[in-house]
Order: C-alpha cells, then structure tokens, then sequence
C-alpha cells in the first residue's frame, strides 16, 4: 500500500519520520541513506530552510491526509526530522 493509500491512523510516529526522511531525500536529490547517515552525524537537525519547508509539508498532506496546523508548527517542532515526526503524530492523533 502506498502512502498516500494508507489509511490516516496508521501514521506513527516512526512511519512519519520515514516518510518526512524519503521527502526530504527527494526534494535535496539525495538518497534516504546518504541524507538519514547525513542528519545522524550532524545531529538530526532540519536540512532545508523554512521556505523548501512549506512544500514538504505539502507534499507530506498530499502523501499522508493528515492535516498539521501550520499555526501550531513552531521552532522547536521543525528542528529535526525526530521532532517534527512527534509532533505531527500528536497532533493527528
């Protein structure tokens, strides 16, 4: 089943973060290895900027269904990849 088949309440916590790891992969034209070993030794911190942001996050309702408002997003919920996965996972549930 592909994501965008998946229903809603499968999405945890850890499927989020493949997911957001594969998006960002994509749109840097990285590998998910090469961008997930990258964020590990650099200690998992957001490698786009706010604006290249905004259009994972799109792609991410578009793949997921589920609905993250974008008022209730804030620094500290979009400063690794780990963090935004929680965040989101909380905020669908």
């Amino acid at each position: 089943m592909s994501p965008v088949d998946a229903p809603t309440n499968t999405w945890t916590e850890s499927a989020i973060e493949v997911l957001v790891l594969k998006l960002l992969a994509q749109q840097m034209g990285e590998s998910q290895e090469e961008l997930g070993g990258r964020l590990r030794q650099k200690g998992a911190g957001m490698p786009i900027d706010s604006l290249e942001m905004f259009d994972m996050l799109a792609e991410f309702r578009k793949r997921t269904g589920l609905k993250i408002p974008v008022k209730k997003l804030k620094k500290n919920t979009l400063r690794s990849v780990r963090a935004f996965a929680e965040f989101a996972a909380k905020e669908s549930s």
